[in-house]
């Protein structure tokens, strides 16, 4: 017993001495000056004039991703590189995926399951479904005023949501029809100047290895902005500008709406449809292709014998307007990223601040017009834009466009159908016009709908 008595005390007295020096090292350590390792002290070291210098920050990495473009890759490539070497805290960290895989799962699954880049790519045509999903983040802290009256009012105003700016536009595809000029001149034709002379030139150049106006028909973002060109060259829209309301419906929609079944029924459009079919025109299996300037170095790099002609979208009626959708990409920065500061700086310097990085970007071989009116005058300047067919859509075509509509996937989706449908289900332009409508009021008078209208206005 007594021996257990004393290894108790033994122990008692061993805690308190502990804990004595515990707090006396304590103290020490609050009023006692750090002494200086060999490389100096713990945050401060001083130099010989006795200025304190802070020890250089560890930069932070971030990713940047987009799809695969050979055209802009090496100048994507050498600006990341030029950004990394000018970053005083930011390492860019840049991956490109083949443009199915980037626009299907990659992208999608990524952002939505709180993962993936830091900086990315997106489309108009999923733009507003990622904002309204709080998907990405605001922009404007690193937008000056100048940078803001740079850039056009349309292009500016395709990437604010209410007082917010949530991308960097960069670039402005630009539609218009492409032609085969040799065939066009062989046959005595000129480019068509409305929906009647389009269907007679159609119909006239159409062959048994020969369509005659190409036009996108896999459902989807892509058709759906093509499409548009025409519905606004009729006078038409998809809903009005309040979002309180469909115009498909309208006159104008229905004959936009029956003028691409009419191509698809008659045989005068192929039924392949999508994206790939651009060469279709300069390989002679088509006399003309409703695309735009996107094409055009496609065609002088690999078909240097074809001759390119390129005239507006006609209107419906001769001496109407000709109304054109110009897409392009965003920068955006994803709303789960852990370095929003240095991901905004990155996203605006990318194209937003030094103007040559624009131009770099927009000279060969990029077949685009820029939002920015500096980057617009410079590359003006070059020989490279000064080349048919870059004039034409500069001064004919470019001054009646409007961005690409940044729809909900509800929209998106009803405008599609209902292209399907007089396409391919053998529809009435007018029913399928009429279906489209109630699906886009019923989803306009929905909770979701109401908090989108409440953004946007």
């Amino acid at each position: 017993m007594n021996n257990t008595i004393r290894k108790i005390a033994f122990i008692l007295v061993a805690v308190m001495v502990c804990f004595s020096l515990l707090t006396a090292c304590g103290q020490a350590t609050e009023t006692a000056p750090k002494e200086p390792t060999a490389q100096g002290s713990d945050a401060t070291d001083k130099d010989a004039s006795g200025d304190t210098e802070e020890a250089p920050k560890e930069k932070v990495t971030i990713k940047f991703w987009k799809y695969q473009d050979e055209n802009e890759q090496a100048t994507i490539e050498a600006l990341v590189e030029k950004f990394n070497s000018e970053s005083e805290t930011t390492i860019v960290e840049f991956e490109s995926y083949p443009w199915e895989q980037y626009n299907g799962e990659k992208i999608t699954a990524s952002i939505a399951g709180g993962v993936g880049p830091d900086v990315f790519w997106l489309s108009a045509g999923d733009f507003i479904k990622y904002v309204a999903n709080e998907l990405v983040l605001p922009i404007n802290d690193a937008f000056t005023d100048d940078l803001k009256q740079d850039f056009l009012p349309a292009s500016l105003k395709a990437v604010t949501v209410g007082e917010n700016i949530y991308g960097v536009p960069h670039e402005m595809g630009v539609q218009g029809i492409i032609y085969d000029k040799n065939l066009f001149e062989a046959e005595g034709i000129n480019p068509p100047e409305s929906w009647d002379e389009l269907l007679t030139v159609a119909r006239q150049l159409k062959a048994d290895s020969r369509w005659g106006l190409i036009i996108p028909t896999d459902p989807g973002v892509f058709q759906n902005f093509i499409w548009y060109s025409w519905l606004w060259s009729a006078g038409g829209d998809v809903l009005d500008e309040g979002w309180t309301k469909a115009r498909i419906n309208e006159p104008e929609g229905v004959a936009a709406l029956e003028l691409w079944g009419t191509l698809v029924k008659e045989g005068l459009a192929s039924p392949k449809g999508g994206a790939p079919f651009d060469a279709d025109v300069a390989q002679g299996k088509a006399a003309m292709a409703s695309l735009g300037h996107w094409v055009s170095d496609n065609f002088t790099q690999n078909y240097p014998d074809f001759e390119m002609g390129v005239a507006p979208v006609p209107p419906r009626e001769k001496g109407g307007k000709s109304t054109v959708a110009y897409g392009g990409w965003f920068s955006v920065v994803n709303a789960s990223t852990k370095y929003p500061e240095e991901a905004k700086e990155f996203a605006v310097w990318l194209f937003g601040k030094d103007t040559q990085n624009a131009v770099d970007l927009l000279t060969p071989p990029g077949t685009y017009l820029s939002p920015r009116k500096s980057v617009m005058e410079a590359v003006q300047q070059t020989e490279y834009y000064q080349q048919f067919p870059h004039p034409l859509f500069i001064e004919k075509i470019w001054p009646n466009t409007r961005p690409e509509p940044a729809y909900p996937p509800e929209i998106v989706t009803a405008v599609t159908e209902a292209l399907q449908q007089v396409m391919f289900g053998g529809v009435d332009a007018q029913q399928a016009a009429d279906e489209a409508a109630e699906k886009i009021n019923a989803f306009l008078e929905s909770d979701e709908g109401a908090k989108i209208r409440e953004m946007l206005n």
